[in-house]
């Protein structure tokens, strides 16, 4: 792992442990079931990966295999929109400064992260990725 790759990972996982020790995690009523859908995102998006092609880093595994099915059809990253559909509630719920700032970290993160991610598979899958990129949404069908 880069040391860049490295730092992200380490911002990514701080912003995780801040989020579940400031408390009010979970929501209540409809924004706990948005935040029900967006972890059943990530999860399916593990699934649909398989365990053994996930990675928390940006760089690809040399054993990586290309995956274009489940949420993949639509979206490159549904763990990814998971994570941000879980927070971005959890932070409007349960609002301060503080909780926005490191969600807007974690975005930032994130983003950087895809970025890199995808420089990466671009390389190891070339054409097939570039294909895949035409017909697909990086985290939000329709938007982006």
């Amino acid at each position: 792992m880069s040391k860049k790759s490295l730092l992200l990972v380490s911002i990514q996982f701080s912003s995780f442990a801040f989020f579940g020790l400031s408390g009010g995690l979970f929501a209540k009523g409809i924004p706990l079931l948005i935040q029900v859908v967006g972890l059943a995102l990530g999860l399916w998006g593990i699934v649909a990966m398989k365990i053994g092609n996930f990675n928390v880093q940006p760089e690809v595994k040399q054993t990586a295999v290309f995956v274009t099915k489940g949420p993949y059809k639509i979206i490159r990253n549904p763990m990814y929109s998971g994570l941000i559909l879980f927070f971005g509630v959890s932070v409007a719920y349960n609002f301060s400064l503080l909780r926005l700032g490191v969600f807007l970290t974690l975005i930032t993160v994130l983003l950087l992260k895809i970025f890199m991610e995808e420089d990466f598979l671009a390389q190891k899958f070339d054409k097939n990725y570039a294909s895949y990129k035409e017909k697909t949404f990086r985290l939000i069908p329709y938007i982006f």
